[in-house]
């Protein structure tokens, strides 16, 4: 074989080994070597080459992992104290779980490094201010960068734990607060920048090395972060002097957020790194990177985030994506934790350690503690740990699609389902829950337990350990609230008519249950009572559920919380021919239609909107079309030109004789049967609308209001937060907008007043802005720009330029009506707010009979009274029997109509 062509084989060989290249930065991008944008999305390595006293379930008494490795050789001695961490570091972290991040999705890996390993403490240098440099910490980081080398992943270089401790979180860095720590002492800071200087030698070729990120979570008073500055400024210098292709990663204080004196970027290929961890996930929690990003033109990467819910991490991951900042999840691996990709079992000898440093148990022998360390490392294996695969689906699958997978496997029907099995897919999609994240920093330092029983899953839903022997897997599903759900994907191998019996249990009063394909119904709910125990289990079950073959997700209903579930078990009873097709529910959740569903799968054809009639309020309301719901079998949408509100009585009738189940049996007639109305709650406009009764929101706190007219007001804004609101405008026209607004001195805020269309796209009504009045609860009114509506179920937001103002409630009064026939009323409410009575004063256009309607901010009437024709009115209207609060009275006649503004009684 010629040289020539032996050279050829050699390059080709290595380009298949690292096809990657070398990561950079292009203005607010990390890019390739071809210059195409790389998202990083990686796992931080937190436990591995070191350990925090948290992971290790030793916070409490052993919180850096000195004190651990202390306490470990007081029982053990320090000879089998260094074979626990060695092995340890064998087994917590190998080339195979670096190939299930890969599978995962995964593209990088930040791995934290702990300088001991690298470099002794500068107490153990046998030569003061010289640099002894150890194999250890180098040959794991070799191994490392070429496990991920060959799957084409990246590798962040992080200073975890710099010499003498970056910060006054000690366990973050491994600080020994009897020692000089990093910004305390001038040796450790040589020592810190010698050591990236030999990384750098080491690695200055290597394009698997994504980058350096110089130092983690600095938390220390260092006025105006000069210090910090300085240093990174040196370590910058020498890594450069020998490597000038790698991204320098900069974090800045305060936990790695605090930028203070660290701008402008001093180098050309640095990115900002801050971290992120128990807030909330709306754009105002990630705006500040962005506009640090772009304010210096460099992009911005996430080099920590975590320890929370699924529904966060999903939050989170899009959110990031959204804004292109890349990111590394922490951490990989853990002791007993379901907040993570992979669990560590908790053998009993380490809980009986554990113990005994905490306090509470008896000292083990020296031999018992050596097994039960082995034990803890062989556990630490990926193959012997719990790879929890809901949080990585939450990460990087649930942020690109919102379809749902099995959790384990589609479960056979016949058969049993494990109530804790629930599909894959996130809130809303495959389940429901009330309390689903922790947002501690946002809401005060309130911790909220997303699963309550802290076991199996990472979702919202509470699971724990059960002790029942029937239709469970060791685990149930537990403080249920109302309205939550779990969805199960089923393969139904018999068609036919089903029992489905569901064990529950519940030491208070029990609850509701109910039973749907996908969305729609299958049965009537049940009850199910108090059985005297949390674990005290009792079967409740729904007779005549027909389930065939096109029903693939069944959805177990909590219509009222209150109890344990274990587990289902569905048994075939006969053929779905054994019940008529009959009637099961109806429901109104739109304004122009009725959905009535059947007991049944039914053929499409024989389907006759002339079959149906609706009665509203006691009224007969036309049916103009019926059609099969798309993606139902079961369900008929019934369309009609009457609309439909909130609090309409509405009943539906069948007369035919055509329509049919696929098991040929046709659908029995009914008569007026009721229809279950769950149309959105719109408020009224012309009236008032309280700020609280918003029906979507991001960012915003609600409080107990001060002022007159309203019970709670909204505060604690942001820029980027909003607040949507369904209204129902009885006119097309032109409305004044007047805001009830408070600000401490020196604050103030600023408003758009936005429409939304049926994509969420906005159309901005008016920009308005709001003035200091003195105090947070001291309150004025803020006359806005006129804006025009037109008639009929409205979304409006309000969406924060500038938030540092509360709001009460709006007043919206219609100026001009589209229909030019109808004839202003020049009338005029004094006194207003009032106290009991009100006058209503004025000239006619002509002599009209006025009727006068009150409503509540509900838009319930709840005074209705027609005045005498006149020219002239000079009328009292006692309001005494109306509670405090916010009213809206309207007067209308043939010939006119006047909306004014709304009435406060006090």
């Amino acid at each position: 074989m010629s040289r020539a062509l032996l050279l050829l084989l050699c390059t080709l060989c290595c380009q298949l080994v690292s096809a990657q290249g070398f990561l950079r930065t292009d203005g607010t991008r990390i890019v390739n070597e071809a210059g195409e944008k790389y998202l990083l999305k990686g796992m931080g390595l937190g436990g591995w080459m070191l350990q925090e006293g948290y992971m290790m379930k030793t916070a409490g008494f052993a919180p850096t992992q000195h004190q651990l490795r202390a306490r470990i050789a007081e029982v053990v001695g320090e000879a089998e104290a260094e074979t626990f961490y060695q092995n340890w570091r064998d087994n917590h972290f190998r080339e195979a779980d670096v190939q299930k991040m890969k599978e995962a999705g995964f593209n990088s890996v930040r791995l934290p490094m702990h300088f001991n390993l690298f470099t002794p403490p500068i107490e153990d240098e046998p030569i003061a201010g010289e640099q002894t440099w150890l194999e250890e910490g180098f040959r794991r980081t070799d191994e490392l960068i070429q496990w991920c080398k060959a799957r084409d992943m990246y590798v962040v270089l992080d200073l975890h734990a710099a010499p003498g401790g970056q910060g006054d979180d000690v366990a973050i860095s491994d600080r020994d607060l009897s020692k000089p720590s990093l910004w305390e002492s001038e040796a450790n800071k040589d020592k810190t920048v010698a050591l990236w200087r030999r990384l750098a030698e080491r690695y200055a070729d290597e394009p698997t090395v994504a980058g350096y990120d110089l130092i983690n979570e600095i938390n220390y008073i260092l006025p105006g972060n000069v210090a910090i500055r300085e240093l990174y400024g040196r370590i910058t210098d020498t890594i450069r002097a020998v490597d000038t292709r790698h991204i320098i990663f900069i974090e800045g204080n305060g936990f790695a957020n605090d930028f203070t004196g660290l701008t402008p970027p001093w180098d050309d290929n640095m990115v900002y790194s801050p971290h992120k961890y128990w807030n909330f996930n709306d754009q105002g929690s990630v705006q500040w990177m962005f506009d640090l990003g772009a304010t210096y033109n460099v992009p911005i990467y996430l080099g920590e985030t975590g320890e929370n819910s699924n529904v966060w991490f999903h939050d989170a991951a899009k959110l990031l994506e959204d804004n292109n900042i890349g990111f590394a999840w922490w951490p990989w691996k853990k002791i007993d934790d379901i907040a993570g990709p992979v669990s560590v079992e908790l053998n009993p000898g380490y809980q009986d350690l554990l113990d005994y440093w905490a306090g509470t148990g008896p000292m083990p022998s020296a031999t018992d503690a050596v097994n039960a360390l082995a034990v803890l490392t062989e556990n630490a294996l990926l193959e012997n740990a719990k790879f929890q695969q809901d949080v990585t689906h939450a990460l990087l699958v649930q942020t690109q699609e919102a379809t749902t997978v099995p959790y384990l496997e589609t479960h056979a029907v016949p058969g049993v389902i494990h109530a804790v099995n629930y599909d894959m897919g996130g809130l809303g999609n495959a389940y429901e829950d009330t309390q689903n994240a922790n947002y501690r920093i946002s809401t005060g330092g309130d911790f909220t337990a997303w699963n309550n029983g802290w076991s199996y899953r990472n979702d919202g839903v509470d699971i724990e350990p059960c002790t029942d022997t029937e239709l469970n897997n060791g685990f149930n599903v537990g403080w249920t609230d109302d309205g939550e759900w779990l969805q199960y994907a089923i393969n139904v191998t018999e068609p036919g008519l089903y029992d489905v019996t569901v064990r529950t249990a519940s030491g208070a009063g029990g609850g509701q249950l109910s039973l749907r394909s996908g969305e729609e119904p299958l049965v009537e709910a049940l009850a199910t009572g108090a059985t005297g125990g949390w674990q005290n289990w009792q079967n409740t079950t729904f007779r005549n559920v027909t389930l065939t073959d096109v029903d693939t997700k069944l959805r177990l209903y909590i219509d009222q919380g209150g109890y344990n579930i274990g587990g289902m078990q569905l048994t075939r009873v006969a053929a779905s021919s054994a019940l008529d097709t009959d009637f099961l529910t109806a429901e109104a959740t739109e304004n122009t239609s009725v959905r009535v569903t059947f007991n049944k799968s039914l053929k499409r054809e024989g389907l006759r909107a002339s079959d149906f009639s609706l009665s509203v309020n006691g009224e007969a309301a036309s049916v103009t079309a019926a059609e099969f719901t798309e993606g139902t079998t079961r369900t008929v949408t019934l369309a009609t030109d009457t609309r439909l509100r909130s609090a309409d009585v509405i009943c539906v009738t069948y007369t035919g004789a055509d329509l049919a189940a696929t098991d040929d049996l046709i659908v029995q007639p009914f008569n007026c049967r009721p229809v279950d109305n769950r149309i959105a709650l719109a408020y009224p406009i012309p009236g008032t609308l309280q700020a609280e009764d918003f029906f979507r929101m991001s960012g915003v706190e609600v409080e107990n209001s001060g002022d007159v007219g309203g019970t709670q007001n909204i505060g604690f804004l942001d820029p980027q937060d909003f607040l949507d609101y369904n209204v129902d405008v009885s006119a097309a026209g032109t409305y004044s907008v007047d805001y009830r607004t408070a600000a401490a001195d020196g604050f103030t805020g600023r408003f758009l007043l936005q429409l939304l269309d049926d994509n969420d796209e906005a159309t901005t009504l008016h920009d308005i802005s709001f003035p200091s009045t003195g105090g947070w609860q001291t309150y004025e009114t803020v006359s806005a720009p006129a804006v025009t509506l037109p008639a009929g179920p409205q979304r409006l937001r309000i969406l924060v330029v500038d938030g540092a103002v509360n709001v009460n409630y709006l007043v919206f009064s219609l100026l001009t009506d589209v229909q030019e026939d109808r004839l202003p009323l020049a009338l005029a409410v004094s006194p207003n707010p009032t106290s009991d009575v009100i006058t209503i004063t004025g000239e006619l256009p002509a002599a009209l009979g006025l009727n006068l309607t009150v409503t509540d901010n509900l838009g319930r009437q709840v005074l209705r009274r027609a005045l005498p024709v006149a020219t002239q009115i000079n009328t009292q209207i006692s309001l005494a029997d109306l509670p405090a609060g916010a009213y809206y009275l309207r007067l209308s006649g043939r010939g006119g109509e006047w909306y004014g503004t709304s009435v406060v009684r006090e």
